[in-house]
């Protein structure tokens, strides 16, 4: 944008000489899309206007910040936007639908589109009336985003900078990079677009230039999103506009207004008024009310001015317009959820003259419009549309719109007028391919151009609004509502939503919310009050239409609604035990740590009173210490943010250990408070008393020993030393995330008690308030903000020589260069691994835990592809391995990279660590996987989609291979499960697995997943810290309650003994949505494949470890559903089925019918035959050039055959004087053209033969399987080698791989090769 001097000629033209323009780029999405947006629009706070749609199908999610224009009527002009807001006329009344939405050219493209809504009575010519919280919004609002960030679930999107105005689009070669995600890989869960948006008048002579100013100074105001989760808001008092017998006075006088004929339908609504117990973001607030409920709804956010902002979480579309296609409903009638599950849908359908009634009125209304405007008709079958709380009657509307002229009629728009004459001769390229366009008539596309508009001006004056939230007849119904409602409705149950020139897609804006100077929400609900309604009934209706709302935000404690109130509650604390612990906790809370894991104990009680009684706390209850400590791991690692463990005095401390260890080796950030008996009591042989300080010795970050409570040691003190523990658990000082350690001692009371201390009455427990009467605590009870805060470093070096290097090396097509990403954390960090690996155009090794394996981009099956000597390192000539990520656990990948003999060997690492167990790195980037892959983009290397096209066809031809041997397998296998897994878990789920062999299996043989759309982009989650198998079923149930998305864990049977009491956590009506794949093959079958298996009378028992654990039982004991599986078909149904449940956890065991020795042998055939394929594959590309003369004897039998390499100029016809003397004495001779001479040729897997190709089929191995190959071909049992120079390298090489073959070798000026590593090092140096 910034280099565009002159408007580019795709610009949109617009009526009255204004030009539209919309550059935009793809952008990859890292998580639930909605989750994004709304990150996205928080972070914005300080460009506005802000909106938000959201389809309730997820077809189309928008958020826009700032704007290129704003069409507004009536509205506050003061609003802080860089656009001009537009004044519409409403001189004529007939035309009023017209003006309160914004003129678009029919050839404008679709994707510039206007967000925003109307008054409930907007259509009405008489109104005149705007309340004063709606004053910023005016009868009507629509904003065309400066910049917007939507995602389509359909239709094309960009695939690079785009500039669009009118339907043809053109490139400009603008490279914008947006958040995190560095742009190059599209290959995320789902693809989305950032745009900016510009509005212009061609009759001003600056008038691109200043508008292209706006626009560049909107995008240098963008804010970096950080996804962290804000504690709730809060309630602090709840009022009604109209009291409940003022409301049923007014149902009354609408029953009345029935019996005298005026009126037969009215919906009468109430405003409710929630005083927030602090100021609040529109967006966060929105986010906390939407909850899990975005499934059945359309979201709806606009936000004008700040602070005040209009929120709708509605069930109801008004209409969906896209070219002739028309989409409506009718929604009416509503019953309490309960009422519906106990009676079903036939019999609640039946049940109520009143609703049926009240649906059967909006029904004949809407199909009466319908009629006017379309034909073809369609209607859908009345059902229940099932919500949270309720359920209402519905029935879907799709129609087609009737001629061009009609529509324009009966829309109230000319079609005469001059605008319309000269659209109608515009070219139109785009066509619509929603449903029923097949069925149109021969009319061209171009005479239907306008038709889109003119059908929502229809729908915007017709059923704005609807009978369903107004009544019938529309008129007297809106003049009964504006008698009897005191309040204003504004935009509440009015039409919102987008509107472009070819489609729009508006809510009726029900379920809605104004809230006003961020800190007062006005909540909006209605009933339908039709002959025979009870106005008690009506109420209670409401509310019930209001829980999503009012049930949502608590009601905030009396103590924290001011500060005073807190001041006074501080003081008011039993005893210091009692505030210490309110302090920690509320200091952690504004630090942003909420969850906690709480094992029961007695010296903790002061933490766990503290924990239960905050507001923001979320805590889980776990009897056993040790799989506490793995659960608090789980969910940390699901949420990237600590979370503390709270355990009592004791071994209960010490249980913490394993579990700690795994967090100080994944860098996952804890928080360990234990309870402590007072110091004095140690080494006195005190109950339950240890000496607790240095427990964890060097797996912990950080680590104090806090004295028992006291008026000596400053609260704000206290609050320090929390932030500290907070800033190192998390990273901020260090750049290493891991487990911190804080040891409380306590003294009686530990209830919350005031009074005689217990077991010394002579003692009180009593303290001065005026221990809190200091300057820091006054500050920090009023500010509500952490009493300190911790900046982590920005910067992000990276040796230059190194990223040089690499820049070189990926420009160079001869260049092979290797990525190595082992375990990452989260999504962001797959997409610039996997971004990384393509500017570096290198061949991507991924670890299962790195949530690349199962990615189009990666070299799939690796592990297994190097069971092949022909892929060994030292054949391959890397030039540079990059190393990313965690460890990896494939032995044979690790040996790759030891004896691959690279110059440069790079370990990319934030953390201060050296993560290099073999010792091989060169050199150690201590920076993020972000900053290295800004550094590579500064350097203007471009992605490269896709791994290099010899390793691409490799892959592909090993998974054929896996795919026919463990599909033809009889029995039910470990490599089959974890390829069925890797099949079959859904994309929008977790995968969760155990050391040992699940993780190598899974390693092994995952499916690659070839679908864009369904490729998951969250890694795995495995304990690869230390790689034990202890507390894996704990963690698995930790991450499913952070993530709180489905999750799939697969492990072992001895894994699964470790840790059976965890199968607690799973049962119960709020068990986390995990199944568990209990791979049993009786005990510990990893052991089979160690050197240890040879010694059988020590490998049973002390390492097989055989069982007869029943599962079955062990689920039944806990209460959580089981089903066995001991066939693949078995295993695949019911894993299957597992993936349909809506809630809760299931344990799958997995029997497998091969014992130890067979699963061995097993994975010893599959790498096999893995390695014969690629033998294969690579033989297929070489084709050697030879002449066989051939001298038997009449009885059959012959001399040796002599084969002849490698002539004295590179060619076997240099070799024809030495074959003549041959053929005399009577032998045979082949005379064979090595690869690169002569006529043989060798192939390639692409058009030209890449460096990877080069360097493998020219490799001495793969030349001698292809002689050999030859050899067999012939007949040639017994061969002399005759070699000239590299001829003479290869004959002793084939002598020495088969000996059997070959009588005798003659090498000439041959050197037998270097076997030093430092001999070849050197060589290749020099």
């Amino acid at each position: 944008l910034s280099f565009q001097d002159v408007p580019p000629f795709c610009a949109a033209e617009q009526p009255g000489g204004w030009r539209l323009l919309r550059i935009e780029i793809a952008v990859q999405s890292i998580g639930p899309p909605l989750h994004l947006l709304c990150n996205w629009l928080e972070a914005q706070s300080g460009l506005l206007p802000r909106c938000l749609f959201a389809g309730r199908d997820r077809s189309v999610l928008l958020a826009g910040v700032g704007a290129a224009h704003i069409h507004s009527e009536g509205g506050d002009t003061g609003c802080g936007n860089d656009a001009e807001r537009e004044q519409p006329c409403r001189q004529d009344p007939t035309s009023a639908d017209v003006a309160l939405l914004p003129q678009l050219a029919p050839t404008t493209h679709e994707r510039i589109c206007y967000c925003g809504g109307l008054r409930f009575d907007a259509a009405d010519p008489e109104v005149v009336r705007i309340g004063p919280d709606w004053e910023a919004f005016g009868h009507c609002y629509w904003v065309l985003p400066r910049i917007e960030l939507s995602v389509a679930g359909s239709g094309s999107l960009p695939s690079g900078a785009k500039s669009v105005g009118s339907t043809e689009t053109a490139s400009t070669g603008t490279s914008i990079h947006m958040n995190h995600a560095v742009s190059g890989s599209l290959c995320g869960t789902c693809i989305g677009t950032l745009a900016v948006q510009l509005r212009w008048h061609t009759t001003q002579r600056s008038g691109w230039a200043d508008e292209r100013a706006r626009a560049l100074e909107a995008l240098a105001c963008l804010v970096r999103p950080v996804d962290t989760m804000s504690p709730p808001c809060m309630v602090s008092q709840t009022s009604e506009a109209v009291s409940q017998m003022d409301f049923e006075a007014g149902v009354r006088r609408a029953l009345q207004a029935f019996e005298d004929g005026s009126l037969q339908k009215v919906v009468l609504a109430r405003q409710v008024f929630l005083d927030l117990a602090g100021k609040v973001d529109a967006v966060a607030l929105l986010r906390q009310v939407v909850g899990s409920v975005y499934k059945r709804h359309y979201l709806f956010l606009l936000e004008p001015v700040a602070g005040t902002a209009f929120m709708s979480l509605t069930p109801e579309r008004l209409c969906r317009v896209h070219g002739r296609d028309i989409w409506t409903e009718a929604v009416a009638g509503t019953w309490p959820l309960a009422e519906f599950e106990k009676v079903g849908e036939a019999a609640l359908l039946a049940s109520s003259a009143k609703h049926n009634s009240e649906h059967a009125l909006v029904v004949g209304y809407i199909c009466n419009l319908l009629n006017t405007v379309s034909h073809h008709v369609k209607v859908c079958d009345t059902h229940i549309l099932r919500l949270k709380h309720l359920v209402h009657i519905k029935q879907s509307y799709h129609a087609l719109a009737k001629d061009k002229q009609f529509v324009c009629s009966a829309g109230g728009e000319s079609v005469d007028s001059p605008a319309e004459v000269a659209v109608s001769q515009a070219d139109q390229t785009t066509s619509h391919d929603n449903a029923l366009s097949s069925s149109w008539n021969s009319s061209s596309v171009e005479e239907w151009t306008s038709v889109p508009f003119n059908i929502t001006s229809f729908f915007c004056k017709h059923m704005s609004p609807t009978p369903a939230v107004c009544g019938l007849p529309l008129d007297p119904a809106r003049r009964f509502i504006s008698e009897i409602e005191t309040f204003d409705r504004g935009f509440y149950a009015a039409p919102c939503g987008i509107l472009s020139a070819r489609g729009s897609e508006l809510v009726v804006a029900l379920r809605s919310a104004l809230i006003r100077d961020g800190q007062r929400l006005c909540v909006y609900a209605g009933a339908g009050i039709v002959p025979g309604s009870d106005p008690a009934d009506e109420f209670a209706e409401i509310n019930l239409k209001m829980r999503q709302w009012t049930e949502s935000i608590p009601v905030a404690p009396a103590h924290l609604q001011t500060p005073a109130a807190r001041m006074v509650a501080l003081e008011q604390m039993p005893n210091l035990n009692s505030l210490w612990a309110c302090l920690l906790v509320e200091e952690l809370s504004r630090s942003g740590m909420h969850n906690f894991v709480i094992c029961p104990g007695s010296r903790s009680t002061p933490l766990v009173v503290a924990v239960v009684q905050h507001p923001h706390a979320r805590y889980i209850v776990n009897h056993d210490e040790r799989g506490a400590a793995f659960c608090a791991l789980g969910w940390a690692k699901a949420t990237g943010a600590p979370v503390a463990v709270i355990v009592t005095s004791g071994t209960a401390v010490a249980n913490l250990l394993p579990g700690t260890i795994e967090a100080a080796q994944s860098q996952v950030p804890l928080l360990l408070l234990t309870a402590d008996r007072p110091a004095e009591l140690r080494d006195t042989g005190a109950n339950q008393t240890i000496v607790q300080p240095g427990i964890f010795g060097p797996n912990v970050r950080w680590a104090k020993d806090l004295p028992c409570p006291s008026v000596e040691y400053p609260a704000h003190a206290l609050l320090s030393d929390i932030d500290l523990a907070m800033a190192q658990a998390s990273g901020r000082l260090s750049g290493h995330p891991g487990p911190v350690h804080l040891n409380l001692c306590f003294r009686e009371n530990l209830a919350p008690d005031g009074g005689p201390v217990r077991g010394a009455p002579e003692r009180t427990s009593q303290w001065e308030p005026k221990y809190l009467d200091t300057l820091p605590m006054h500050r920090w009870i009023s500010n509500g903000l952490p009493h300190s805060s911790y900046m982590a470093a920005s910067s992000e070096p990276c040796p230059s020589e190194v990223i040089s290097t690499l820049v070189r090396l990926a420009s160079d097509p001869g260049a092979r260069v290797v990525v190595v990403v082992g375990s990452l954390r989260n999504a962001k960090e797959v997409l610039l691994a996997e971004n990384i690996a393509m500017r570096l155009r290198a061949a991507l090794f991924a670890d299962i835990t790195s949530g690349l394996r199962q990615r189009f981009g990666t070299v799939h099956y690796i592990d297994q592809m190097l069971n092949s000597p022909l892929l060994a390192a030292e054949l391959l000539q890397v030039d540079a391995i990059v190393r990313l990520g965690g460890p990896v656990c494939s032995a044979r990948v690790n040996t790759f990279l030891k004896t691959a003999a690279a110059t440069m060997h790079v370990r990319v690492a934030s953390v201060p660590l050296r993560l290099d167990p073999d010792h091989m790195v060169t050199h150690h980037v201590a920076t993020s996987l972000e900053g290295f892959a800004r550094h590579l983009v500064r350097r203007g290397l471009e992605p490269v989609i896709g791994p290099p096209a010899f390793w691409k066809q490799l892959s592909s031809s090993v998974g054929e291979v896996l795919d026919d041997l463990l599909s033809s397998a009889r029995g039910l296998s470990e490599p089959f499960i974890a390829r069925t897994v890797s099949r079959l878990l859904p994309v929008d789920c977790h995968l969760q697995i155990s050391s040992s062999m699940p993780i190598r299996d899974l390693d092994f043989f995952a499916q690659p997943c070839t679908d864009p759309s369904a490729m998951r982009i969250h890694p795995p989650m495995a304990n690869r810290g230390a790689s034990g198998i202890d507390g894996v079923l704990s963690t698995a149930a930790g991450f499913c309650r952070g993530s709180e998305v489905a999750s799939t864990l697969v492990i072992g049977d001895v894994a699964s003994l470790h840790d059976l009491n965890a199968l607690q956590q799973l049962s119960g009506p709020d068990a986390p949505r995990l199944t568990v794949v209990i791979m049993n093959n009786g005990g510990a079958g990893i052991f089979s494949f160690l050197p240890i298996a040879r010694h059988k009378s020590i490998m049973n028992p002390c390492f097989d470890e055989p069982h007869a654990t029943d599962f079955a039982a062990a689920c039944q004991a806990f209460g959580v559903p089981y089903v066995l599986c001991e066939t693949a078909e078995a295993f695949q149904s019911e894993y299957m089925q597992s993936q349909n449940r809506c809630a809760g956890a299931c344990v799958i065991e997995a029997r497998v019918e091969t014992s130890h020795e067979s699963n061995v042998a097993l994975h010893k055939a599959l790498g096999q035959a893995v390695a014969m394929r690629i033998q294969e594959e690579m033989l297929s590309r070489m084709q050697l050039g030879w002449k066989h003369q051939s001298k038997l004897d009449a009885e059959g039998t012959g001399l040796p055959t002599f084969v002849l390499l490698h002539g004295w100029l590179g060619q076997k016809e240099d070799w024809t004087s030495v074959n003549d003397q041959i053929s005399k004495a009577g032998c045979d001779s082949l005379i064979l053209d090595l690869p690169g001479h002569g006529t043989t040729e060798v192939g390639s897997f692409s058009l030209s033969l890449g460096a990877w190709e080069s360097a493998a089929l020219y490799s001495l191995p793969v030349v001698v399987e292809a002689i050999t190959q030859l050899l067999v071909q012939l007949g040639m049992e017994s061969v002399i080698l005759v070699g000239y120079s590299l001829g003479g390298r290869v004959a002793m090489s084939l002598a020495t791989k088969r000996p059997g073959r070959v009588l005798a070798t003659l090498a000439l000026s041959a050197h037998p090769g270097l076997k030093a590593v430092c001999d070849r090092a050197k060589r290749a140096s020099d």
